[in-house]
């Protein structure tokens, strides 16, 4: 009786978060389920600790503090080209002359319009940029808590197999000594346990490096890290391209390429001249001095063309970059839901039949084993598939999950999931204040 439940908990089902693990003879419920009644966003947990990963990040902290930048460049853009000038003269001959003049140069070609417009789409550059840096430690930290769960389930599989063996091993001994087995099945189990704890060994590794990739991606050292949800949406049938309109990467690209274009136009601008008017009083001896001036500078020595060409290359460089950018992302869209259509097929088919199966086979072996109609090498070669079959289906769970990220990252619906709301320049303005 002692051996049937020893073998019994060889069948545990694989779960992705701790405290899930159930006995397949007890229930037959599975720790993730597919479904498209699954909620849309997370819960308040997962939300809550993601909210604070970007709180603590000095990656966030930095993005919003080149927000504010871009901001304070923008504000700056907008204000007057030329500064008025003041000009003093004072002139000691027979008959004394001192003026006081001021000047000021014009804006005659509007090239404030012109760096207006650069600032605002270097502005909606470091927004997006700010997005990207909200959506890559997302995944990053959600891609670490899945690997840091299917490790989790690993080991305790690991040990569960180590325990197996080990009683395993006790009960040949006991036979042994009965002289119902002889030496080499003895030798034989002992071989398998000490390949168990190898196994063991090796899973607790995997945990820990999990656990400490973890603890990098976030910041932090917790004993008990929040569980990821137990339903997940199917994935949709087909890719929607419109979904990389919103992708911070590509926003980023599209607004240094309107930056780059309204470089042009600024070059273009700094090659018309603008005038600079002057008024000038004071006296002359015992006369009154009253001046008017206008200066024009004369583009003979440079003419800025040479500002242009530059400014319309490096335009063509950026419109080439994001259209690069586009076919990757598009290429990474279409291969994103294809791997998470192909995992979620896959686990649902398990789900639905082998995970049952599973359980049957280990029924089975047990009363095979119990009537004495296995050998131990037999049954050592079915037990060792069975359990096998389980670190299988832990480590396609862990497939679903990092598909399943991958998916929402390509398509830009991490915050749509998590349920946050999209960060504008507006919501930086008092970051850090």
């Amino acid at each position: 009786m002692f051996l049937k439940k020893c073998l019994w908990a060889g069948v545990l089902a694989c779960s992705a978060l701790s405290g899930w693990v159930v006995s397949a003879s007890e229930s037959k419920e599975i720790p993730l389920t597919i479904s498209a009644e699954a909620a849309r966003t997370v819960d308040s947990p997962l939300r809550g600790f993601i909210q604070q990963v970007w709180a603590e990040s000095p990656a966030m902290q930095g993005a919003q503090a080149a927000v504010k930048a871009s901001l304070a460049r923008a504000e700056g853009a907008g204000r007057a080209r030329y500064n008025p000038a003041l000009a003093l003269d004072a002139e000691r001959t027979a008959a004394n002359t001192t003026s006081i003049g001021i000047s000021q140069t014009l804006d005659w070609s509007d090239k404030r319009e012109a760096q207006t417009q650069i600032a605002d789409q270097e502005v909606q550059a470091a927004n997006a940029e700010l997005a990207e840096a909200y959506q890559s430690i997302a995944v990053e930290t959600l891609a670490a808590l899945a690997q840091y769960f299917t490790a989790q389930e690993m080991q305790g599989l690991a040990q569960r197999r180590s325990q197996l063996m080990k009683d395993f091993v006790t009960t040949v001994k006991q036979r042994q000594a009965a002289g119902d087995m002889d030496a080499l099945a003895g030798t034989l189990a002992q071989v398998t346990y000490s390949e168990a704890l190898m196994q063991q060994a090796a899973s607790e590794s995997e945990l820990a490096e999990a656990e400490a990739a973890l603890q990098a991606v976030t910041g932090f050292g917790l004993t008990r890290w929040p569980q990821l949800p137990r339903e997940l949406a199917p994935p949709p049938k087909q890719v929607d391209s419109s979904l990389l309109q919103s992708l911070p990467t590509l926003a980023v690209l599209r607004s240094r390429m309107e930056a780059a274009k309204a470089r042009i136009r600024l070059a273009e601008r700094e090659g018309r001249a603008d005038p600079t008017i002057g008024i000038r009083a004071g006296r002359d001896g015992s006369d009154s001095l009253l001046g008017l001036s206008l200066e024009i500078p004369l583009f003979v020595r440079n003419n800025f063309k040479a500002e242009v060409l530059a400014a319309s290359h490096e335009a063509v460089g950026e419109e080439l970059r994001y259209r690069d950018a586009y076919r990757r992302a598009k290429a990474r869209l279409d291969g994103s839901l294809g791997r998470f259509q192909n995992t979620a097929r896959a686990w649902g088919a398990w789900s639905l039949t082998g995970q049952q199966a599973l359980g049957e086979q280990m029924a089975l072996l047990e009363q095979l084993w119990q009537a004495g109609e296995l050998t131990v090498t037999d049954y050592l070669i079915q037990a060792k598939q069975n359990i096998d079959t389980q670190a299988a289906a832990t480590a396609l769970m862990g497939e679903v999950w990092q598909a399943a990220i991958g998916w929402l990252d390509a398509s830009a619906q991490v915050g749509a999931w998590l349920g946050t709301a999209p960060v504008t320049a507006a919501q930086t303005k008092n970051f850090g204040e």
